[in-house]
């Protein structure tokens, strides 16, 4: 039976398709974006060289998410990525897209409205949920980008403190340097006691903080604690990930640039 026959009796004639080229159609169903909008879903039939069925939008999701949400952070795509991939989704080149067969075209349709409908609304989404990547992300360009410095995570300098814990101990020649990724207050509260007990001990280290965003992230209370105790701060994860090979350069040769 004809793909288009099946769709029709499953939306029980609520569908139609408008052929946009050969063996190219518009699906045109009760399938809405939450302000009224029509779902952009197009058919690609065959679009494979076994006969399977393609499912596309053919890249107006990125193009109608763009008008009000960039995602231009690497946060910002984890979550992106997250959603499709967990959707059984795939993009290339700013389309989405599902392959499936005739057998599984009415699920598989309904599954990649619901996914292009959370692409849309990435834009609501709570500041907290991309924030909840940052650790996550400041961890993989450490492992990846200054694997050369040899990090060691979960770093506890005073055998008898096994609750003052550095997230991240870069052992360079000059001195250790003690690396902590901070998104909030209670974390930022936490860094700055962490640091003055290592400093009562007479630790010798040096303190860098890499915040997700140090303008709004605490209270000016907070940034001011944490402001008199570390040795160096980043303002955001980008800027670190922009400035730390140089940094690290430049601390791991005793020296510093002018």
């Amino acid at each position: 039976m004809d793909i288009r026959e099946i769709l029709r009796a499953e939306f029980n004639q609520h569908i139609t398709f408008r052929e946009r080229r050969l063996n190219e159609f518009q699906v045109v169903a009760p399938l809405y974006h939450e302000d009224g909008d029509m779902v952009d879903i197009f058919l690609d039939l065959p679009a494979t060289p076994d006969g399977r069925i393609r499912i596309s939008d053919h890249g107006m999701t990125l193009m109608r998410l763009s008008y009000s949400y960039e995602i231009d952070t690497p946060a910002k795509r984890k979550v992106f990525d997250r959603i499709i991939s967990e959707n059984g989704v795939r993009e290339s080149q700013g389309r989405l897209y599902l392959e499936t067969t005739a057998e599984h075209i009415y699920p598989a349709l309904l599954q990649f409205a619901q996914t292009v409908a959370k692409v849309s609304n990435m834009h609501m989404f709570k500041r907290e949920v991309v924030q909840s990547l940052f650790y996550e992300s400041l961890n993989d360009f450490i492992s990846s980008s200054l694997a050369s410095y040899k990090p060691g995570p979960n770093y506890q300098p005073l055998p008898d403190r096994d609750d003052l814990e550095v997230d991240w101990r870069f052992p360079l020649s000059t001195r250790d340097i003690y690396l902590y990724g901070v998104k909030d207050g209670s974390k930022a509260r936490l860094v700055g006691l962490t640091c003055l007990e290592f400093q009562r001990k007479n630790v010798p280290f040096r303190s860098v903080i890499v915040h997700e965003d140090f303008e709004n992230e605490m209270s000016k209370k907070d940034q001011r604690r944490i402001t008199n105790v570390a040795d160096k701060q980043f303002a955001t994860l980008q800027d670190f990930m922009a400035d730390a090979e140089r940094y690290f350069a430049r601390e791991s040769s005793g020296r510093y640039l002018q």
